[in-house]
């Protein structure tokens, strides 16, 4: 009777531990599950990046995390220099081979929990002098390796080799579709909105992105400036040393246009040769400087053409207009009239000698 009251204790023990064991992993599961919704509802890379390597500190109560992303073949270091992506005091990192990864995961890609030796933890947590434990998550699609998710403990016991990983797992499957999709859905926007020779916005982009300058203006009562600036003699270019030529030319121009620019400033191939340039917060004496600015940098530009070197030259066209505090009842409209303004001083400049820099004085219509 005794032995038998004891079994029953034994059994009543173990099915109490099973289901306190079940009700964890509910837990735990409940808890990857609610970040894996996240995650799945990310569609852009500052998104997805910034639920990975800062949200999913408090989530998980990490002591940091960090994410190496495969670039073979450097367009995501294109493309995140083009959105301005945060690298996140460097806990972002882009290698462009997965050599690192054969120290990291000896064998093949799965989940590897435990502690890192000096260097290794150096690299991975830069930031962080007192490293427990860590969990290494390959995020693999069609079995090739596009990232390395790190989770870093100061806690020795918190993610020990002893540890179940299966939800590991599944968070690294989700984190790398997640991660492919929002990387695809960027290249895809950037392409459609970005002029491929050039490399700056088209003129699709420009007119997405113009009302939405004019509306920050007239709402901030700031200056907003408009440049038209057009290769001189580009036909004569494609017609002498051919179009390859003049694509590198053209792409010459763009670039040392760009130079002269703030990051906050909006440039477009409006066609052909001629791009359009919007200054925010920039009224026209300040404008003039960087006009003047562009049109110097332009005649330094040199392109080889078979015995010759081309030197080419930009007639610019300036326009700005200042916000006055009655609103526009027309945004739309004033902004065409500046575009032409600036269009109309670009042409005066080309029939003034080209190689020069017109200002037209914008008269906003009062209502």
């Amino acid at each position: 009777m005794v032995d038998l009251q004891q079994e029953n204790l034994k059994l009543k023990q173990t099915v109490k531990s099973l289901l306190a064991r079940i009700e964890e992993n509910q837990k735990i599961d409940r808890h990857f599950e609610n970040f894996e919704f996240k995650l799945l509802g990310c569609h852009r890379l500052s998104d997805i990046l910034q639920l990975l390597l800062e949200e999913a500190r408090a989530h998980f109560e990490l002591a940091d995390v960090s994410l190496i992303i495969v670039d073979r073949d450097y367009s995501i270091r294109d493309l995140m220099e083009a959105l301005d992506v945060d690298v996140y005091q460097n806990r972002l990192q882009l290698r462009h081979s997965d050599e690192f990864s054969r120290t990291l995961y000896p064998g093949e890609y799965r989940v590897v929990l435990g502690d890192l030796d000096a260097l290794s933890a150096s690299r991975l947590f830069p930031g962080l002098s007192d490293l427990g434990s860590a969990a290494l998550l390959p995020l693999v699609r069609n079995d090739q390796l596009m990232a390395s998710l790190h989770f870093a403990s100061r806690s020795s016991e918190r993610f020990s080799p002893a540890k179940a990983v299966d939800f590991m797992h599944h968070l690294a499957s989700i984190c790398a579709v997640c991660l492919e999709n929002c990387l695809t859905h960027e290249h895809l926007q950037h392409q459609s909105r970005n002029d491929m020779l050039t490399q700056v916005s088209n003129r699709m982009n420009f007119d997405l992105e113009y009302p939405k300058e004019l509306e920050r203006s007239e709402r901030c009562q700031e200056p907003l400036t408009c440049l038209f600036v057009d290769a001189d003699h580009f036909k004569l270019i494609n017609d002498e040393h051919g179009h390859h030529v003049g694509d590198v030319c053209l792409k010459e121009v763009a670039q040392a246009i760009k130079a002269q620019l703030r990051k906050t400033d909006l440039m477009a191939r409006y066609g052909g040769e001629e791009f359009v340039v919007l200054l925010h917060s920039c009224d026209q004496d300040e404008a003039q400087v960087i006009a003047e600015r562009i049109r110097v940098a332009v005649t330094k530009v040199s392109i080889a053409a078979s015995q010759t070197r081309i030197r080419p030259t930009v007639s610019i066209g300036l326009a700005s207009w200042q916000p006055v505090s009655e609103r526009t009842a027309d945004l739309a409209k004033l902004g065409q009239r500046l575009l032409k303004t600036a269009d109309d001083a670009m042409y005066e400049a080309k029939d003034g000698g080209r190689n020069r820099v017109v200002t037209k004085v914008f008269c906003q219509l009062v209502n």
